[in-house]
């Protein structure tokens, strides 16, 4: 029998033309990615925002998110159409940190009332300058925002039209990031010993991170410091106290103690006193506030930081996760990958069994048969290259859904009702 296998993605796309959606993203504002916690994890929702310019007072910015404890990240271009020298206003309850043109200029990440903020910047007519915002909020008021004056400008919050979307970052614990550097691929995992970190890093495809430059250790410092202060690295002298080896490649970096010498060619970032191996100290960790590297003992659990010089994917989904259908309905199922490169292919699979004709990031399996239950994963490819086998998306197939009595929908609606009422009191 025919499997009555079907990809949406591109009727999609002329339904949502059709119906008058926007086939075309936002091209005005900045990429505001959500996150649950004050860290920059537990991505909740991303949306584009005409303008970074927010009083939330005691409430929500938005549904899904609390009063307290969240933090967003803003990423775009602001392109400027006169040149000179531009002023940028921040005004922050809690912490905040400003980059412009790859170059952080506001760094108070920390609790306070409303406290403005500025850096200048020299921007050309018609360039496109890179702008990202970090913002926590902690407890009490809320409030972001953004101001810019130059030539021309009146001081005002910079308008949609002086703004881009830009990727995003992603959860900084969830994802792999790209350094646009040196190309390379990185992830925070644990907290967990840096025996378990290493394993846990092989196991990824990579390696405790070795860091051979200046830029290298910056880059991270910025992109993790919202999570730890402080996080293991490859470097360590488990083997021969007093040679400091990159665990990846096992060359030597570093000999002695804090009174040591580097090796010619290599770089390192000591903080002041250390390497001490004052509690018998054989592995390092980088001080994500500052970029400096301290020696600790092995027993000690720590964030730790994963390098991979192949390329990476993140994605969503599979979703739904697990379903339950009855013979004959329509069985959908969904991956989204995040920030892939170039071209992006798929290769759905049933039971590890490649499915034909699911090669797009929707499949739908119409009036489903006993046969179709099983777990659905989907290979995606795109062109750094990197692929990735996602986790599994069941589906259980019964002869009928059992139908809900009277009582039994009135329960649900009572269920319901209480839920609303205790939300609310939250």
């Amino acid at each position: 029998m025919m499997r009555k296998y079907f990809i949406m993605g591109i009727l999609m796309c002329i339904f949502g033309l059709a119906s008058g959606g926007r086939a075309t993203a936002q091209t005005e504002g900045l990429l505001g990615e959500y996150y649950g916690t004050v860290n920059m994890t537990e991505l909740r929702a991303t949306r584009i925002d005409s303008q970074v310019f927010f009083d939330w007072q005691n409430g929500s910015p938005l549904s899904g998110l609390g009063m307290d404890y969240f933090s967003i990240c803003w990423t775009g271009f602001v392109t400027p159409v006169e040149s000179g020298i531009y002023t940028f206003y921040l005004t922050s309850d809690d912490g905040v940190r400003l980059w412009l043109d790859e170059t952080m200029v506001v760094n108070q990440w920390k609790g306070q009332s409303p406290t403005e903020y500025s850096a200048s910047l020299t921007l050309e007519a018609g360039q496109p300058c890179p702008i990202r915002i970090d913002y926590y909020e902690n407890t009490g008021g809320a409030v972001i925002k953004l101001e810019w004056e130059g030539p021309g400008q009146t001081r005002s919050a910079i308008a949609a039209e002086y703004l881009t979307p830009g990727a995003g970052i992603g959860d900084r614990l969830l994802y792999w990031h790209r350094n646009p550097h040196n190309l390379h691929y990185y992830k925070m995992i644990g907290p967990m010993t840096w025996a378990a970190g290493k394993a846990q890093a092989e196991a990824m495809g990579g390696y405790l991170t070795t860091i051979n430059d200046a830029a290298e250790g910056q880059w991270l410092a910025e992109l993790f410091r919202p999570v730890s202060d402080a996080a293991f690295i490859g470097a360590n002298d488990i083997a021969e106290e007093g040679t400091w080896v990159w665990d990846q490649t096992g060359e030597t970096f570093w000999n002695g103690l804090a009174d040591g010498t580097p090796v010619p060619g290599f770089y390192t970032n000591w903080n002041s006193g250390e390497p001490n191996d004052s509690s018998d100290e054989d592995v390092a960790t980088i001080y994500l506030t500052s970029g400096l590297w301290n020696d600790l003992n092995v027993a000690r659990e720590r964030y730790c930081i994963v390098e991979s010089d192949i390329g990476q994917l993140n994605y969503d989904g599979p979703s739904p996760a697990r379903t339950t259908l009855q013979l004959e309905d329509a069985y959908e199922v969904t991956v989204t990958p995040r920030q892939p490169v170039g071209v992006v292919q798929y290769q759905w699979y049933k039971d590890n069994t490649p499915i034909s004709g699911g090669t797009l990031a929707k499949l739908i399996v119409f009036q489903v048969s006993y046969e179709d239950a099983g777990l659905y994963t989907c290979q995606i490819t795109d062109e750094t290259p990197a692929t990735v086998r996602t986790r599994a998306a069941e589906l259980i197939v019964v002869k009928k859904l059992p139908a809900l009595s009277v009582t039994g929908l009135a329960c649900l609606a009572t269920l319901l009702a209480v839920t609303a009422a205790m939300r609310k009191r939250a």
